[in-house]
């Protein structure tokens, strides 16, 4: 590896009816979750300066982490994802790593493991 990091990109889906503060907290305790693994940061992007007239100092994507983790923890990054995606029914993930990605939504689903495999095969360390 050169050192730098893979980067990951992970868009939280939650179920239709949810609000904006449902979808925070999911995100928020992913992301507690993938900071317990070695990983190099999770982050919340910013969204930039928020509109004219509104009162936040800074507007985050809500339901968007952007892990930095070393190829050797792909892996394990995906897992945790899709374990804490099993123990919430009615809830997606998308995982974006250079421009390849991939939506789960049925992480114990037979297809959903062959397509996490192959997403796995071609991003992670052998």
């Amino acid at each position: 590896m050169d050192g730098a990091g893979v980067k990951l990109r992970i868009d939280v889906g939650v179920e239709p009816d949810a609000d904006a503060a449902e979808l925070d907290e999911a995100t928020q305790q992913l992301r507690r979750e993938l900071l317990e693994l070695d990983v190099d940061g999770v982050e919340r992007p910013s969204a930039g300066p928020p509109p004219p007239g509104t009162r936040a100092v800074e507007a985050a994507l809500l339901g968007t982490l952007l892990v930095t983790a070393t190829r050797e923890l792909v892996s394990a990054v995906v897992r945790a994802v899709t374990g804490w995606l099993g123990r919430r029914p009615g809830r997606s993930v998308k995982l974006e790593i250079a421009g390849d990605w991939i939506e789960v939504t049925d992480p114990s689903a037979e297809d959903q493991q062959r397509l996490i495999a192959a997403f796995l095969a071609h991003h992670a360390a052998p």
